[in-house]
């Protein structure tokens, strides 16, 4: 099998209940993504996706169809179920931009299991977990209103919840403390800052805590901040910005940094370097929380198959991309009431909406 052309797809996605804030005022209004097709002589096509959020990633959106255009010569003609030898390559072609070699690496995983006839979720190490216990977020807002939103998560049958904060710690406390009076019926509770609080302000607020069941997220911006933090407070800790290479994977297990990982594939170059930053935790013993930060079925699928082929005892969370957008451009993932399953086809196991992604760039 060989790759014959690579197809590129803008697609912009807007977030279900409107625009929402993170910590210090970023707002997202959409998501700008790039959905790859790869082509190949055996008929088989491949799909891939990365989604820009570049006030939250290093990540450009017209930098991606750059990254594309200049990477697709480099593949063209390799077996693409040979995805090491093609990650190599890319990486030969050009360094960095790991987010736009997501699309291709997805893509070349999705075609590995249409020419085997198995789902990733096999591929990835085996099926340990059917069905899966899908996050919802409570973006930012007053108080009553946090706590509102995360009343009707519940009802709609989701039993994991994250409360979005950063702002002031004192309304941060309030914030939670407010949305506890809902979450404490959750079987997991995280509170998350996206890097905002300063170590003062992180050892502040989860004083005022300290009574309330959850994890605390990322409260700093750097390792070093989180640590100091960390060592302050017996809240079990979750790393996520910070965790944006092996190599800082490695760093901050060493130095005991995290009870458990947040994996985005944006980070991590794609599907092949977030399933070895998954299976380096699996083996330290520590858990993870597998998402991505947006994009629709293609990512979610992904994260979908990782998380079900993840021992259950080492998923925190997992949250789809679906869970949040409104649009769709696929089917065949199932995701309800606060479950999903990974989709039982061959690789990714998706069904494609072509129409949906209007008129492709051809590299």
């Amino acid at each position: 099998m060989k790759i014959t052309g690579i197809r590129v797809y803008p697609y912009r996605y807007t977030p279900k209940g409107g625009a929402f804030m993170l910590s210090g005022g970023r707002m997202f209004t959409g998501f700008d993504s790039v959905i790859v097709a790869v082509d190949t002589d055996a008929g088989l096509v491949g799909w891939g996706e990365h989604a820009s959020a570049p006030a939250y990633l290093d990540s450009l959106h017209q930098g991606a169809i750059a990254a594309l255009r200049h990477l697709a010569p480099a593949i063209t003609g390799m077996d693409p179920r040979g995805v090491t030898l093609v990650n190599d390559t890319m990486n030969a072609a050009l360094r960095g931009h790991g987010y736009a070699k997501q699309a291709i690496d997805i893509a070349c995983w999705d075609l590995l299991g249409k020419a085997a006839s198995l789902p990733l979720s096999v591929l990835l190490g085996g099926v340990q977990q059917e069905e899966l216990s899908v996050l919802n977020f409570v973006k930012m807002d007053t108080p009553d209103a946090m706590r509102a939103r995360c009343d009707e998560f519940y009802d709609a049958g989701h039993r994991q919840v994250q409360i979005k904060v950063g702002g002031n710690w004192r309304e941060d406390v309030e914030r939670i403390t407010t949305v506890w009076e809902s979450a404490q019926r959750f079987d997991t509770v995280i509170v998350d800052a996206n890097t905002w609080w300063t170590p003062r302000e992180a050892r502040l607020v989860l004083k005022a805590v300290s009574d309330l069941d959850i994890h605390i997220e990322q409260p700093c911006n750097t390792m070093e901040s989180n640590l100091s933090v960390r060592r302050a407070t017996e809240f079990p800790f979750i790393l996520d910005e910070a965790l944006d290479s092996l190599d800082a994977l490695e760093r901050a297990h060493s130095l005991d940094g995290f009870d458990a990982a947040g994996l985005k594939m944006s980070r991590f170059g794609g599907l092949s370097g977030v399933k070895d930053a998954r299976d380096m935790c699996v083996r330290w013993g520590k858990p993870v929380n597998i998402d991505d930060m947006s994009g629709g079925e293609i990512i979610a699928a992904t994260t979908a198959h990782l998380a079900a082929s993840t021992p259950a005892k080492y998923v925190v969370t997992t949250s789809l991309n679906t869970t949040y957008v409104n649009e769709s451009i696929a089917s065949g993932l199932f995701s309800a009431g606060g479950r999903a399953k990974a989709p039982a086809g061959p690789g990714l196991g998706l069904e494609i909406d072509e129409a949906a992604l209007g008129t492709p760039i051809t590299m």
